[in-house]
């Protein structure tokens, strides 16, 4: 019982099984699912538009350029304080010294300066005389302009906006004392914080910059080794023995935003500054938000700061990050957005900082994503299962493109990172899942049973016998017992066969009836007249050489019409190159329509006639698409024991052949009103990717209600395809293009060609290219210009012959590149002449 319960709910049983495991994976946050995320992370950063906002971040760099112009690093410090001077008179609100002075400055001329003043100091104990102070006082002025530690001091002090950097170490157990011994200012910490959450960076380990350097700057923030092997966070709170001191980064955000220490305070989600809040983990990591890949940044050379390249007022108000950026002395960081040095990394975390565009990862996004599994799980267990494998392929496509799209749409305008990598590849295993089950899940026995139940299959044969599909009644049928109702629709379905012209599958269904009821009406009687007729009847002309060889007229019998398809045949209205056309009628919605027929010749090989077949009905599902007023409307396709036909709208009227000779032309507006619709009519066609290929005034019908109609779309491709299989050339090559001649591939302006030389047909009554032979046609057509139509019609008026030059260029590229073009053009003319009618008659009015 247990086990046939299983199998019959193994789809839920699976969906709910991938649920769980996939929740264990989100909950527990172990296994590659993290990884993918980090990586998906990384892609939308770096297709994230970049926000709007103003930057007022400047990198000051120590590069390859300073150090050739210079010399060598570390440069003096008095050095280091002309620089910063520099910036200074800019008055910058944040400077960021992104050195860490720890030992004072060896200099070996100050040494032997303080040598010699002590050898002096020695040698003249007594009380000095003038000279003596003299030289002292000039020792002591040479010791003021050597020692760089001193005045690098003062101008920080007297910039009063220079953070500096110290850096944090682990604890070392084996270790009593730190490694530096000089202690922060009680100012530099920040007062609101827990330290319970910091438990994880605290440390009693640190470098600190020089007394005088720590003294004289305004604030001073943590900078800290890299833990991974891509920088994606910032840690901005740092626990060093009883203080919170705020990162590098912070510390300068701080500085340049004005936020007093006081109303910087520690909240559930982040860090508050003020009046806005820094999203933080509970280990106080942002997530970075990159402004964009390297080089996004301002940046000038130490060098140019020196030498007063730099645009006057550049620094003014903003933020500058002195750092050294050779290659040769500073390893680069790995970031979302490429490599990049460690002064730009602090650049982004503080353009985040200030501009606000944080990324945050809410802690709701793990019980979103659960949600998201758990919605999946029911789509694994009940709606993919009732799907075809490809609907429910399309079906898993959109869901994977809704999961992804999602998360970048909530990460790029709503900055929130949701991990979205356990729903998508729970999606991806459980179709998988499904796609094997439905092999091996065998089919409940409700299902089996309405399968296998009489009265189904006989309303399953009455629909098909209703539509036309006799085989697929007959077998249903022949599932069934066969009672009084069965053969009474049996024998129909073999009259239907009959009128088809199909005698062998009538006297199947009749020997089906005998085997059951030999006496049953007639049956022996038909079953031995079609026997005969088979012996004799042919149907339709094989000896034509072309691909589509004519049909002869369709045989009644007795006095029922013959059928094609589900078609009624009334009668044979049209013949051509391609077959016959018959007026039919669909008795199932008492519709009357015209049936064009097609038979593909046995001059071909088997693989050849189905490709003419395959392209048949391609082309033909491409003209039903069509629904327009102005082309004719095809309701279906079809074939018929060999016997290709497309059933299409009828058209009671006449082609436009009737006004192409001189004395029967057409009056010019009404002309310019039709070659309107038509060349409206081919836009459309050429919108939807389907070409005529055949424009000719044959194949353009005016009904009796005024309405133009296209007829013919895509049968001169399948006829002209089947006929180049035999080298027979047929229809009227007067309209073909420059490249349908040369052997080109076609698009729409092919068929604007065509419509050109009908235009000038229907305007001047004769052909613009005309030949005895197809070679001389073909050389005019493609090299010789058209005569001027006002030759042969003198009422032409000249915008008109532009519009037949420009559609008859022999260089598509010059020709209209689409048929909206000449439209347009035909309907302007055509107000235009409405216009100047309508003027005349005002004027004559008034003079009468």
């Amino acid at each position: 019982m247990i086990l046939r319960i299983f199998r019959t709910h193994l789809n839920a049983v699976f969906a709910l099984g991938i649920t769980l495991i996939f929740l264990c994976l989100s909950f527990s946050g172990v296994g590659n699912p993290g990884r993918v995320d980090l990586g998906l992370y990384d892609l939308m950063m770096n297709w994230k538009p970049v926000p709007p906002g103003k930057n007022d971040i400047v990198l000051v760099e120590i590069d390859d350029h300073a150090i050739e112009r210079i010399g060598p690093w570390p440069w003096s410090r008095a050095l280091i304080a002309r620089g910063l001077e520099k910036i200074g008179l800019d008055h910058p609100k944040a400077v960021g010294l992104d050195f860490v002075f720890e030992m004072p400055e060896i200099n070996t001329a100050l040494n032997e300066l303080e040598g010699l003043e002590e050898l002096f100091k020695k040698s003249f104990s007594e009380e000095k005389g003038v000279k003596e102070t003299a030289f002292l006082e000039s020792i002591n002025r040479a010791k003021n302009k050597l020692e760089g530690d001193r005045k690098l001091a003062a101008v920080i002090q007297q910039s009063n906006t220079v953070i500096l950097p110290i850096l944090l170490r682990p604890s070392d157990p084996l270790e009593l004392t730190g490694k530096s011994t000089t202690i922060p200012r009680s100012e530099h910490a920040l007062k609101n914080i827990r330290k319970d959450r910091l438990l994880e960076t605290r440390t009693d380990r640190a470098s600190f910059p020089q007394a005088a350097f720590l003294g004289a700057s305004k604030g001073i923030g943590v900078r800290s080794e890299n833990k991974d092997d891509i920088r994606r966070r910032e840690m901005i709170l740092y626990s060093y023995k009883e203080m919170v001191l705020p990162s590098y980064a912070l510390a300068l955000a701080i500085q340049y935003l004005g936020i007093p220490r006081d109303q910087i305070e520690d909240s559930e989600t982040g860090l508050r500054l003020a009046e806005f809040q820094v999203p933080t983990d509970r280990s106080a990591e942002m997530l970075i938000n990159f402004k964009g890949p390297r080089g996004s940044f301002q940046k000038y050379s130490f060098v140019d700061v020196l030498e007063r390249k730099v645009p006057d007022g550049i620094f003014k108000d903003k933020i500058v990050l002195i750092s050294l950026s050779s290659p040769m002395d500073i390893h680069s960081v790995q970031t979302p957005m490429g490599s990049m040095l460690e002064g730009e990394l602090t650049a982004n975390v503080l353009w985040t900082i200030t501009q606000k565009q944080f990324i945050e990862q809410p802690r709701w996004g793990i019980y979103a994503e659960a949600l998201a599994i758990v919605v999946i799980g029911g789509v694994i267990a009940f709606l993919l299962p009732g799907l075809g494998t490809p609907i429910a392929g399309i079906v898993c496509v959109i869901l994977l493109f809704v999961i992804w799209g999602g998360s970048f749409w909530m990460f790029s305008s709503k900055g929130l990172f949701i991990a979205t990598t356990c729903p998508f590849f729970q999606l991806i295993l459980g179709y998988m899942g499904v796609v094997v089950l439905k092999r091996y899940q065998p089919e409940t026995a409700g299902r089996k049973t309405t399968q296998d139940s009489p009265e189904t299959s006989r309303l399953l044969a009455e629909t098909f016998h209703r539509e036309g599909m006799l085989d697929m009644a007959f077998d249903k049928l022949q599932r069934i017992p066969a009672d009084e109702d069965a053969k009474k629709l049996l024998y129909d379905i073999a009259l239907d066969y009959e009128k088809k012209s199909q005698f062998p599958k009538a006297v199947s269904v009749y020997e089906y009836i005998e085997e059951h009821d030999p006496e049953y009406r007639d049956i022996q009687l038909r079953k031995r007249n079609l026997v005969k007729a088979g012996e004799t009847i042919v149907l339709g002309d094989k000896s034509a050489g072309s691909g589509l060889s004519d049909t002869s007229s369709l045989p009644l019998h007795g006095d029922r019409l013959q059928m094609l398809g589900r078609y009624e045949i009334i009668k044979e209205i049209g013949r051509g190159a391609m077959g016959r056309v018959y007026l039919g009628k669909d008795p199932r919605i008492n519709r009357t329509t015209a049936i064009k027929t097609f038979r593909f010749s046995d001059d071909f090989e088997p693989e050849e006639i189905q490709k003419m077949k395959d392209m048949f009905f391609r082309e033909a599902e491409s003209a039903g698409t069509l629904s327009h007023a102005n082309i004719v409307t095809i309701y279906d396709a079809g074939e018929e024991e060999g016997l290709a036909y497309i059933a299409m709208e009828y058209l009671d009227g006449v082609n436009l052949e009737k006004f192409i000779k001189k004395g029967d032309l057409l009056p010019i507006r009404k002309a310019i009103d039709y070659l309107f619709h038509v060349a409206d009519a081919l836009d459309y066609a050429h919108q939807k990717g389907i070409v005529h290929r055949d424009i000719k005034p044959a194949n353009i019908m005016l009904l009796k209600n005024g309405t133009l109609k296209i007829t013919d779309f895509g049968i001169a491709r399948i006829s002209s395809t089947s006929q180049t299989q035999t080298g027979v050339v047929k229809g009227t090559p007067f309209y073909m293009s420059p490249e349908q001649f040369s052997g080109e591939r076609v698009d729409g302006r092919s068929d604007i060609f065509s419509l050109g030389v009908m235009m000038f047909q229907l305007l001047t009554g004769s052909l613009p290219f005309s030949s005895r032979t197809p070679i001389e046609l073909m050389r005019k057509i493609m090299k010789e210009p058209h005569p001027d139509p006002k030759t042969l019609n003198p009422k032409i008026i000249a915008p008109l012959v532009k519009i037949m030059d420009k559609a008859l260029e022999k260089d598509r590229k010059k020709r209209y590149q689409r048929a909206s073009q000449m439209a347009i053009h035909l309907l302007e003319i055509g107000k235009r002449i409405d216009a100047a009618v309508a003027e005349w008659k005002a004027k004559q009015k008034e003079s009468a």
